[in-house]
């Protein structure tokens, strides 16, 4: 039996998100519907979703955008990304913008024919590594980031739920513990801004919110120490407040 998954179909034209939510509800998938990619982030920053439809209507910059945003999630596997595509799509070169013509081996014609939409999702789902979501935990000390469910764990008790952003800047911050992290890097892993773009007062506000939330339960709130012009590390057993 073909696996079920959680979808995600982004497109403006409501005739394609009614098309594609009466093939794929009926095959047993759980269907989230969005018209912009600002919808769509909002979606993918509360549900896990194991395949994103793009409808190649939508801002080429926005979409890769988002891509670029899904993929510097460590967390977690990155979704599978496919495009809904008028037909010549499929036959001329250069016919999308370019973020879209780099994807075009993952392309199902508009109007939407059932059967192939269907097809082409079981296949995204079949893939090794797809339809199995596999627990991951990072430890540095006595404190574990249990990557799958998106908690810092204690081990002397209690846990913190951070937000998708806090998420992310604690994993980056453990995977390399007791490394200094400089603002420009932290922006480009965690918020995926170009080099040299963005500015650190997002990485202070962000390390507030965290301390402060740390705080409110008890815990140490420099288990992200800020060194002046240096950046920031994760050091857990070592910090005294």
């Amino acid at each position: 039996m073909p696996l079920a998954g959680q979808l995600l179909v982004v497109s403006p034209d409501r005739a394609v998100r009614q098309a594609a939510q009466r093939c794929l509800a009926a095959l047993g998938h759980t269907l989230h519907l969005a018209r912009t990619v600002a919808e769509a982030q909002r979606t993918l920053a509360r549900v896990r979703i194991d395949l994103i439809c793009l409808d190649s209507l939508l801002p080429s910059d926005e979409a890769e955008r988002l891509w670029r945003w899904l993929r510097a999630d460590h967390g977690r596997r990155p979704p599978s990304l496919m495009f809904l595509a008028p037909p010549s799509a499929a036959r001329v070169p250069g016919a999308l913008p370019s973020f879209f013509e780099r994807q075009r081996d993952s392309l199902v014609p508009k109007p939407i024919d059932g059967r192939e939409l269907a097809r082409e999702v079981a296949r995204h789902l079949a893939a090794p590594g797809r339809g199995r979501r596999e627990s991951e935990l990072l430890q540095v000390g006595s404190i574990t980031l249990d990557c799958e469910n998106r908690q810092l764990l204690f081990a002397n008790g209690g846990s913190l739920s951070p937000t998708p952003t806090e998420f992310r800047l604690l994993r980056c911050l453990m995977e390399r513990p007791g490394e200094f992290l400089t603002p420009d890097e932290l922006l480009e892993q965690v918020w995926s801004y170009p080099p040299g773009t963005g500015g650190p007062e997002l990485v202070r506000a962000h390390v507030s919110n965290l301390r402060r939330k740390l705080r409110s339960i008890g815990k140490d709130p420099h288990l992200v120490r800020t060194i002046p012009y240096r950046g920031y590390r994760f050091v857990a057993d070592e910090a005294k407040g």
